[in-house]
């Protein structure tokens, strides 16, 4: 999964070309049960555009999903690391809509 990301990476396309891909990938590895790649491919995305788009919602979903498990599992500490990425989520769109991104 990260050479997969690394391998987009590397063809260095345009920003808004690169979160695309990424996206993509994003929403195969999420539909294989790979939430944790999925992950990992929506906050490169997210860190490539710099800009609102689909993988912001997807990571909503994925996010919540995985504060639900570790809410099934009781794991505090993943509960509170997936809450505090939520909550960074949501003010980075708050941001965006306040600031015109």
């Amino acid at each position: 999964m990260v050479s997969s990301i690394e391998a987009i990476l590397a063809q260095d396309l345009a920003p808004k070309e690169c979160a695309k891909a990424l996206n993509e990938l994003g929403k195969t590895l999420f539909e294989q049960q790979d939430a944790d790649g999925a992950i990992a491919c929506w906050e490169k995305s997210v860190e490539c555009y710099g800009k609102p788009g689909p993988a912001q919602a997807q990571l909503m979903k994925a996010y919540n999903l995985k504060r639900r498990q570790c809410s099934e599992h009781g794991d505090s500490a993943g509960i509170e690391t997936f809450s505090q990425k939520i909550d960074a989520l949501m003010q980075q769109s708050k941001d965006a809509i306040r600031y015109g991104f």
